[in-house]
């Protein structure tokens, strides 16, 4: 009893380790810990036919057979010999019979070791696995850190709202609209005495174009057409900017014949 406790004890201990490296020897009691719904039927069940325990059973089945055949072929070789045993001085008996415990021990402390480290990096992968967040978790991650769409979306067409009004204010300090005539409006700016170079204070297309062009008809803004200058404009030049110096000709005659029509007045 003392040489097969001395074994039983040791397969523990090596039971013990292998758990211990399996988790890091990260030791938590919460296990033990008294729970109404470990005695609740209808989670048992569930535990019960889960995938889970499901791997776990037929992990435990690999052992036993494991384990069993391994005995299986020890006695089965020294079988023979082990029928001698009650004509035999019975420490030779039992030296024979602990060898065969031996043996027994050691190829099954392999066998199970070798499982042990496929187990042991099965259940890291699969635990990585379960971290890994679904696709519309993603999205809804996403959601929480850059905002609802519909928000968003909502939030441009206030901004955008806000600049046009912005926009609008700042025409009637234009010096001249010019004009595609139907499709774009720009309102250009240049007071000789506090600019240097004339900058574009609004713009837009089709209906905030006419929204332009009626403004400066409200405020007897000049209205010049030119649609190869408004498109020019409109395209390359953003609002409060100044024009870019291959325009300067452009808008420069534009202004002289504003300029222009103001002296005949």
């Amino acid at each position: 009893m003392l040489l097969v406790g001395g074994a039983v004890l040791g397969a523990m201990a090596v039971g013990v380790l292998i758990g211990l490296f399996q988790t890091r020897f990260l030791i938590s009691f919460k296990a033990i810990r008294f729970d109404l719904n470990r005695i609740n039927p209808v989670q048992g069940f569930k535990r019960l036919f889960s995938l889970r325990s499901v791997f776990e059973l037929l992990k435990a089945l690999i052992k036993v057979v494991i384990v069993g055949y391994i005995g299986y072929s020890a006695f089965k070789g020294e079988w023979k010999k082990m029928l001698d045993y009650p004509m035999m001085f019975p420490q030779d008996a039992a030296a024979h019979m602990v060898g065969v415990i031996f043996s027994i021990v050691i190829k099954s402390g392999i066998a199970l070791l070798a499982l042990a480290i496929f187990d042991y990096f099965f259940q890291r992968w699969e635990y990585e696995k379960s971290l890994r967040m679904t696709k519309q978790e993603v999205k809804e991650e996403m959601k929480d850190i850059e905002g609802n769409p519909e928000v968003k979306r909502r939030q441009r067409q206030m901004m955008m709202e806000i600049l046009r009004s912005r926009m609008m204010q700042e025409v009637p300090k234009a010096t001249v609209v010019i004009t595609n005539p139907t499709h774009v409006a720009v309102a250009v700016k240049y007071d000789r005495e506090e600019d240097e170079v004339p900058t574009v204070v609004a713009k837009g297309k089709d209906k905030l174009a006419e929204k332009i062009k009626e403004i400066a008809r409200e405020y007897n803004i000049p209205i010049v057409r030119n649609p190869p200058l408004a498109w020019e404009l409109y395209e390359r030049v953003e609002l409060g900017e100044e024009i870019p110096p291959d325009l300067y000709r452009a808008v420069a005659e534009v202004l002289v014949y504003i300029y222009s029509l103001r002296q005949e007045v």
